[in-house]
């Protein structure tokens, strides 16, 4: 027989035993009579409230579950009063009148009733209807229970005994700082006889002492709610009854507790098992089905004949200790406090809970094998480093063999390898570029290869002694190398290491890094005598060449040639002391240069025309100084000349050449510069006793020169430095306003003589500090224009009075004209055409409505480029005027060669211009000059109605000034426009053919847009 047959064989006799044994059980479960017994006693059973009450429902399947199993031959008949939702006698007179056509008087052996309705309404049937017939109940009270079956025969019972201590207690695990326990019932029998059973444990001593009791009274279900939301955290809840409010409503207990535990602040604690997962936190609960069994076991034992005295009834028999997850979580209870548990609900599944032993038992199983699968991991790594090791010690031995052959082959190519390594030592010195020697101490002899004749130009045994070679070497550094020499000899150094100069055949001087080694006949130094000496010399001429470079580098300055600030100081302060060390203070004296357009310059055309225009500067500070005076570039645009000794006054005379000598353009590629420089002065010993306080002093004094009006000169006070304390500060502030948008626009109307209308505004800025006050534009412009803070102010100024203007318009003011002004810093920006385009198109002032206004000054750093931008802005529609003419430079050659629209005569022309025939011509003569040249003329500063007809009878085509009015904020224009009107009439308009004294200059003047 094979194994496979044996192993069916044993399979088929398995499954036949287990078939015979089933077989034999069900045999044994049929009952003797072949069929279940039929039931043939009769048992009523009377619920007092509905079906649908987890309460009432618990009860009956207990009820229902211990007749069947204990009394099969019960018939149970359920009755429901439903007392609790419908409390009407009327109902009960009903259900007893059906009970009583239904089973007459002899047809009931036993009635089973729960809660306090149904025994008294099953006592009443016994009393009516039945007789004494065996009644038992469940879930009263035990007060109640005694007080409606006394003097009762044939009734036992299940008190419902609710764990109240328990349940107090569960609460006080639960939060160990409960001070207030807050009683919630309602006034039915079961609500108030919950207050009867507390009271009966305080008065047993079973109450936790110092836990306040109070008893929330009976309140409509919205009222309840807030109440239960402003408990305070310390508080719980215990919950009796509820199921009527004081209005009469009524909710089912489930219900009404879900809607109370929503809002309630407190947990609420329950008394009853079947509220568990509707709102209770938890507590020591009465079951309601393990309270039926209990009433069903006596039921069952009554229908099996046993007597009611032999049946006590039982106490405690259906209480659990159960909680709710989800409502300790809501509350921070920790499950933990409240162990053991018989039921926990609204637990989330977890895995490793639910089965922790199999997962302790296979994570076990896992180490287990894991600890097995590491000892043979281990055990085999052992095992495989043994292996290895044997390995190694055969080839190790393997290899002892090999080498030890290979030491014959060595030992015998060793005396090879000597012969060629002399050799080779040979090569090596006749192929380096150093000279490689020796010297023969005790013979004096020296012996020189390599490079000898290529460095020297002498041949090597021309120089093979110690007294040859010292004498080469050059007399100012024969000292030192016989010294070096000498301290290496004598065992002071242990290398022979120095730098000296060594004379060529053609009387050039070379320098040589000489390097040596000494070898002794003995042990070493102090014990024997040297001997021989071995060592190089390398040619390092290059080197010191380019050390001279950067050391000239370091004290002079690479673009102009001239000394830097590094050797300024240390001329100065040799000056000093040799002045000081006579005894003599003589007459030293610092001038600081600085050029006033240089920044526009290098800016404007680039780095490269910069720097040939600083050579070019360099060159002609040199020759306007004069011979014999010692100048230094500091950097940037920064020079100092030093003049010592001479008459007290030469500092003066030396600046004023040097200003002569900047009066001529600079040619820079292609373009002509003008350029000036503001010179500070400051002498030794009154304005400084070091360097450093005299360059400062020189500086602050240039500063003095620059705010002066540049082009200056000036010798430096004591009061200067306030002077550079307060440019500082109101440059701080400056910078400060513009971030904080103080800075505001005024505009000054500019009004036709012709018509008296305004044909135009002039934006001015303004500016009132908090801590400065009002600051006049004469004080913080040349500050912004040195900083550049100038150039976004500027385009602020410029888009705010082209707003300005283009809103004038949309309020009817007419095609007035902005003038604005332009300084020499923006002009000298290489994008300032674009920038100005691109304001006009952001926003939409059309171009022939602007006009910006420049100074002559702005054109003396370079007329050609300002030309080009000034045709670039024409050409583009914008007008440009020349202001404050009569001033500065005052050249006729800039009307006929700048592309200006308007001639602005400064304010100096028009203060006498009503009083003096002399102003008066001068003015006329401009204005035509001007008209013949197509220009519109502007008078600045007219401030009398005598100034307004003279000028309107010598040509002036526009006024400007406080007979017109002052500059005003744009909020005041409106009203001046309004006003002007209304004055305008008395305005004296002069006719174009009306002169004075002369024929009129009005004549040819171009005509002006009428607004």
């Amino acid at each position: 027989m094979t194994g496979r047959s044996v192993i069916w064989s044993s399979i088929w006799m398995r499954s036949g035993v287990l078939l015979l044994g089933l077989f034999v059980l069900a045999t044994l479960s049929v009952p003797a009579g072949g069929r279940a017994t039929p039931p043939n006693r009769t048992v009523l059973v009377l619920h007092s409230y509905h079906q649908g009450y987890e309460w009432t429902d618990g009860q009956a399947d207990g009820i229902s579950d211990m007749l069947a199993s204990a009394a099969p031959n019960a018939l149970a008949i359920p009755y429901y009063l439903d007392w609790k939702r419908f409390p009407d006698p009327a109902g009960i007179e009903r259900l007893r009148a059906l009970i009583a056509y239904r089973h007459p008087k002899g047809t009931v052996d036993a009635i089973v009733s729960t809660d306090d309705a149904a025994l008294s309404f099953a006592l009443d049937l016994r009393n009516e209807i039945y007789g004494p017939v065996a009644l038992v109940y469940g879930g009263v009270l035990p007060i109640s229970a005694r007080r409606l079956t006394e003097h009762e025969a044939n009734v036992v019972g299940i008190d419902e005994a609710k764990d109240i201590e328990g349940t107090v207690r569960m609460a006080m695990a639960a939060n160990p700082r409960l001070q207030r326990l807050f009683i919630l019932h309602d006034d039915t029998e079961t609500g108030l006889g919950l207050d009867a059973e507390i009271e009966a444990l305080v008065a047993a001593g079973r109450f936790p002492a110092g836990l306040e009791r109070q008893t929330l009274p009976a309140l409509p279900f919205a009222r309840l709610e807030e109440r239960l939301a402003g408990l305070p955290p310390d508080s719980a809840v215990l919950l009796g009854t509820y199921a009527t409010d004081s209005e009469g409503l009524v909710l089912p207990p489930e219900q009404f507790l879900e809607l109370m535990s929503e809002k309630s602040s407190a947990p609420i604690y329950g008394l009853q098992e079947f509220l568990l997962g509707h709102g209770i936190a938890g507590g020591s609960l009465l079951s309601g089905q393990e309270h039926g069994r209990a009433v069903g076991r006596l039921a069952a034992a009554l229908v099996n004949g046993a007597p009611v005295a032999g049946l006590p009834a039982e106490q405690r028999q259906s209480i659990i200790r159960a909680a709710d997850y989800g409502q300790m979580q809501r509350y921070g209870i920790d499950s933990a406090r409240l162990m053991p548990l018989d039921r926990l609900v609204s637990k989330p599944f977890s895995f490793l809970e639910t089965y922790r032993w199999l997962v302790v038992t296979v994570g076990g199983v896992l180490l287990l094998l894991f600890g097995m699968v590491l000892v043979l991991s281990v055990t085999l790594r052992e095992r495989r480093k043994t292996e290895a090791a044997l390995q190694r010690s055969n080839e190790a031995l393997t290899e002892s063999r090999r080498q030890l052959q290979a030491k014959v082959v060595e030992l015998t190519a060793s005396q090879d390898a000597l012969r060629e390594r002399g050799r080779w030592m040979r090569l090596v010195a006749e192929a380096s570029r150093d000279i490689i020697w020796t010297w023969d101490i005790v013979n004096d002899v020296r012996v020189l290869s390599g490079r000898v004749e290529e460095l020297l130009g002498v041949d090597a045994a021309s120089i093979d002694s110690r007294a040859a070679w010292f004498d080469r070497i050059h007399p100012e550094d024969r000292s030192l190398a016989e010294e070096a020499l000498q301290r290496h000899l004598s065992g002071e150094l242990p290398e022979y290491r120095v730098e000296y100069r060594v004379r060529h055949r053609d009387g050039n001087y070379l320098w040589l890094y000489a390097t040596g080694k000494i070898l002794f006949d003995g042990e070493g130094p102090g014990r024997a005598k040297p001997v021989m000496m071995g060592g190089s010399y390398t040619d390092i001429t290059a080197q010191k060449r380019q050390q001279a470079w950067l050391d000239h580098l370091a004290h002079y300055d690479s673009l102009t040639g001239l000394p830097n600030r590094l050797t300024l100081e240390r001329h100065v302060d040799r000056l000093i002391a040799d002045t000081k060390a006579s005894g003599k203070a003589g007459p030293l004296a610092l001038l600081f240069l600085d050029m006033d357009n240089f920044k526009f310059i290098n800016d404007g055309f680039g780095h490269k025309a910069g720097d040939e225009l600083l050579m070019m500067l360099g060159l002609r500070i040199r020759k306007g100084a004069g011979d014999g005076l010692f100048i230094a570039r500091l950097g940037g645009d920064e020079f100092v000349v030093v003049v010592q000794g001479g008459e007290a006054g030469e500092p003066a005379e030396v600046a004023q050449r040097l200003e002569q000598a900047f009066a001529a353009p600079f040619l820079v590629e292609g373009q002509h510069f003008f350029v000036t420089c503001s010179v500070g002065i400051a002498r030794y010993p009154w304005d400084g006793r070091c360097f450093d306080d005299l360059l400062q002093n020189a500086d602050t004094a240039m500063y003095r020169a620059k705010d002066s009006g540049r082009g200056r000169i000036c010798t430096f006070t004591v009061d200067m430095n306030l002077k550079v304390v307060e440019r500082m500060r109101l440059l701080s502030r400056a910078r400060l306003a513009f971030d904080r948008q103080a800075f505001t626009v005024h505009y000054q109307p500019q009004v036709a003589t012709r018509d008296g209308r305004v044909r135009g505004f002039e934006a001015l800025i303004r500016w009132t500090d908090s801590e400065l006050g009002p600051v006049s534009p004469d004080r913080f412009i040349p500050v912004c224009e040195d900083s550049g803070l100038i150039v976004p102010l500027g385009l602020w100024v410029l888009e705010t009075a082209c707003i300005e203007a283009a809103g004038l318009a949309c309020r009817g003011a007419g095609d007035v004209t902005m003038s604005v002004n332009m300084s020499a810093v923006q002009l000298a920006q290489h994008d300032f055409v674009p920038r100005v385009l691109e304001i006009l198109a952001r926003t939409g002032l059309p171009a022939n409505r602007l006009e910006l206004e420049i100074t002559e000054s702005q054109m003396i750093g370079s007329l050609d480029a300002a030309i080009g931008k000034l045709n670039a802005l024409r050409k583009a529609g914008i007008h440009i005027a020349l202001d404050d003419f009569g001033t500065g430079y005052s050249s006729l050659t800039y009307l006929r060669t700048l592309p200006i629209n308007t001639l602005k005569l400064d304010k100096a022309f028009i203060d006498d211009v009503h009083r003096r025939p002399d102003a008066r011509s001068m003015v006329s003569s401009i204005s035509r000059i001007a008209h013949d040249l197509r220009h519109s003329v502007v008078a600045e500063g007219v401030e009398e109605a005598a100034q307004w007809e003279v000028l309107s009878l010598m040509g002036c085509d526009l006024i400007q000034g406080y007979f017109v009015s002052r500059p005003l904020p744009a909020a005041r224009i409106d009203a001046f426009l309004a006003a002007w009107e209304d004055r305008r009439a008395g305005l004296p308009v002069i006719r174009d053919d009306v002169g004075v004294g002369m024929p009129t200059a009005g004549a040819n003047r171009p005509s002006l847009p009428i607004s």
